[in-house]
């Protein structure tokens, strides 16, 4: 069970949406090593969010659907937010995001992230281990997901330190900005199906 509750994390954390955006966008602002703040914070969320759902939030969600609407639009705005930060982030605003986001910031981005919620309903609901009931259980669920999520996230910031090596110019970044404002904004869409 924990081989393919590992290889259902990786598949969730590696695949692209919203964390990973933003994970290549640090990278590709600050590099791997600046970005280790957002990989971690990104984990630890996560698997956070894999405990509240255990806990109980996701049978509040299922019974009150409204909460879920509420989410939604709370977190497709937020993601809107974060895409126009990215858009103004080129040379000109570069101020506006001086540093990745800390470990708090990415752990509480996963409550607005529809992915995660995704990826934490199926863990816990598929995975927990039957000859471990109640939170124990939850608890080897979030971990291995935590450690599977730490690499995964690290690709995607790897990467973006890579790219931004790679792209010198103003004109250049700014294109990569844009493309990644619009990858974050087309992340919003998939909230909604």
């Amino acid at each position: 069970m924990l081989i393919g509750l590992a290889a259902f994390s990786f598949v969730s954390a590696v695949t692209p949406g919203p964390n990973n955006v933003l994970l290549w966008a640090s990278g590709m602002r600050f590099g791997l090593r600046r970005s280790l703040s957002h990989v971690v914070g990104t984990a630890l969320g996560i698997g956070g969010l894999a405990v509240a759902v255990a806990i109980g939030l996701g049978a509040l969600l299922s019974a009150a659907p409204g909460l879920t609407v509420v989410m939604r639009i709370g977190g497709s705005l937020y993601l809107a937010w974060l895409a126009w930060q990215i858009a103004r982030s080129g040379d000109v605003g570069r101020a506006e995001l001086d540093r990745p986001m800390s470990i708090g910031a990415a752990a509480l981005f996963q409550v607005a992230n529809p992915k995660a919620w995704i990826f934490a309903l199926g863990a816990i609901s598929t995975f927990h281990p039957p000859d471990m009931p109640g939170l124990a259980g939850s608890l080897v669920v979030a971990l291995v997901m935590m450690v599977v999520v730490l690499p995964a996230a690290a690709i995607w910031a790897g990467a973006g330190g890579f790219i931004g090596r790679l792209i010198e110019t103003p004109r250049a970044r700014r294109a990569v900005d844009l493309i990644l404002a619009a990858l974050v904004l087309a992340t919003i869409v998939t909230v909604w199906l």
